[in-house]
């Protein structure tokens, strides 16, 4: 079963082993290896735990609970597995690889890519590899002339079918297939859900294709509002090819990019005639079958063509509409109004936390005295994540009693309602929030952001302009250490803004699901009008 592909049966079929006294490294490793290819790290970091009991060097069971600490949110564990690994195997790729996530995981983003440069360097053909480097590539200042040509380098030569040409004679109905393995609880599920209420069904026939080997309720929620829902985990590339094919998919769209879980190789093997990506990936893909990239003209202006393998197309702003949780904790007052100072935070990930970040937020501290800085991600349940950030902040001269972290909530309003605790957000760079600016403005919070360059650092100016709060987007570092100080100055004209924001975000376009389905149908309508594209 596990080599087909079956996962779920094969942890049911082991499960019932050893609950049947079954218990030496054999079974333990293969019930936790499959745990994890259904997404249950918990239970998949037990059975591997036991397999490393009867065998202790077990290089194999090392790195898969490397992978299964690194999925929770335990990088520090993750790097310690990995060095051992190392010691006894210098050119273990798959070793080099968690340690490289483990360390960015970390905020040591540059040491992160180091060691997934030395992993492609030892597996040049591994995807995972290459995906990965290319992701965090995004997480640090990078030049977009550089960052295009990497992205190509590593892609331009992927093997690619030719185009297809438009099934004919042509359906009443334009069908587009969406390709992701996120169609759960997810980031990109707030923003994909507004989009499958909204299509025009009359116009549009649309398919889900999931990858996800770890659905849930919110998978069960999609389910519901697509016309066709397709579990594409178990299958093959060429399986999963042939059934989009089968379903004549006028233009298939990517929703991941290079981001975990992707299914670019079904993408290269050009089952529908138009390919695009869209939403799950802040850069361009470098793949040459990936005909568009779906942007707005504040996160791509003019001159962006540069930076993209792909055409690119311009959404009516913003590039995305959100889809706020259905069931939310009430605003909280100000929490300034009370502790008597001001408190910034951000709960993006720590991956974006950059060395920019941290210096930019410092500022802020030390220009707000008496301030606060809340940090809230899932690395931050780990002691030894909280010593390395807390050092890097004490480099920059901010003390400990200064800061305050908090590790990932599973529950929805257990995490909203942690915004409660902030006055004020402040966004990462050079990639910036976007789930977490929308929850943010979502629960009353302001946010600042710095704009940049490139599309992952340009994502705050689209947000913010659609909420009609691009006052809040600074043109460079001084502007947005005085934004934060202008706004903790007027402690009365915060708490109004905490008021009145939700309403506000609520009533704009972030929110204008219709607004936003017929800018993306007119998009989709044009990609068919200049088909072929060469």
């Amino acid at each position: 079963m596990a080599e087909a592909g079956r996962w779920r049966e094969a942890v049911e079929a082991f499960s019932q082993a050893i609950a049947a006294g079954a218990s030496d490294y054999a079974v333990h490793f293969a019930c936790g290896t499959a745990l994890m290819r259904c997404g249950r790290y918990e239970e998949a970091r037990v059975h591997l735990r036991a397999a490393l009991e009867h065998q202790p060097r077990s290089l194999e069971a090392l790195n898969n609970l490397a992978a299964a600490n690194l999925r929770l949110g335990d990088p520090s564990a993750t790097e310690e597995a990995c060095r051992l690994i190392l010691a006894a195997k210098p050119d273990d790729h798959g070793a080099l690889t968690n340690l490289g996530l483990s360390l960015s995981h970390q905020g040591r983003v540059h040491e992160g890519l180091e060691a997934l440069q030395q992993a492609l360097e030892l597996a040049p053909g591994d995807r995972i590899i290459r995906d990965n480097l290319l992701l965090h590539l995004n997480y640090v200042a990078t030049e977009g002339e550089d960052l295009a040509l990497v992205h190509n380098l590593l892609c331009a030569q992927l093997p690619s079918a030719p185009p297809k040409p438009l099934s004919q004679p042509r359906p009443e109905r334009i069908r587009i297939g969406y390709v992701s393995g996120d169609f759960r609880s997810h980031s990109v599920s707030f923003f994909m859900a507004p989009v499958l209420r909204a299509h025009d069904r009359g116009a549009f026939e649309v398919f889900c294709y999931s990858t996800t080997h770890a659905p849930d309720k919110r998978t069960e929620s999609f389910r519901q509002l697509a016309e066709h829902f397709v579990d594409l985990s178990m299958a093959s590339d060429a399986e999963a090819a042939r059934r989009i094919e089968a379903d004549n998919i006028d233009i298939l769209v990517d929703l991941g990019g290079h981001t975990s879980g992707n299914r670019l190789d079904v993408f290269a093997l050009r089952p529908a005639p138009i390919q695009a990506t869209y939403l799950g990936y802040p850069a361009t893909t470098g793949c040459p079958f990936i005909d568009y990239r779906l942007v707005d003209a504040l996160t791509d202006p003019e001159g962006a063509e540069a930076f993209s393998s792909e055409r690119l197309i311009r959404l009516p702003a913003p590039f995305l509409c959100y889809d706020p949780h259905p069931v939310t904790p009430a605003v909280a007052p100000l929490p300034a109004l009370a502790k008597g100072h001001i408190t910034f935070g951000s709960f993006n990930h720590s991956s974006k936390i950059s060395d920019e970040t941290i210096e930019l937020w410092s500022q802020v501290l030390e220009a707000v005295p008496a301030s606060r800085l809340f940090l809230k991600a899932r690395a931050f349940s780990n002691p030894a994540v909280r010593g390395l950030y807390l050092q890097r902040f004490a480099d920059r001269g901010i003390p400990e009693e200064r800061l305050t972290f908090s590790g990932h909530t599973e529950a929805a309003q257990e995490h909203l309602a942690a915004y409660g605790q902030i006055d004020i957000a402040l966004d990462t760079y050079p990639y910036h929030g976007t789930t977490t600016t929308c929850e943010a403005l979502w629960m009353g919070v302001p946010v600042i952001s710095l704009i940049g360059n490139l599309h992952a650092a340009r994502v705050g100016l689209s947000l913010l302009s659609a909420a009609g709060l691009d006052s809040l987007a600074a043109s460079s570092a001084e502007d947005y250490v005085a934004l934060a100080i202008a706004l903790s100055a007027d402690l009365a004209q915060l708490a109004t803004m905490r008021e009145h924001l939700q309403r506000r975000v609520a009533r704009s376009p972030l929110c204008d699901r219709a607004r936003f389905a017929k800018g993306l149908e007119q998009a989709y309508r044009r990609m068919l009008e200049v088909y072929p594209l060469f």
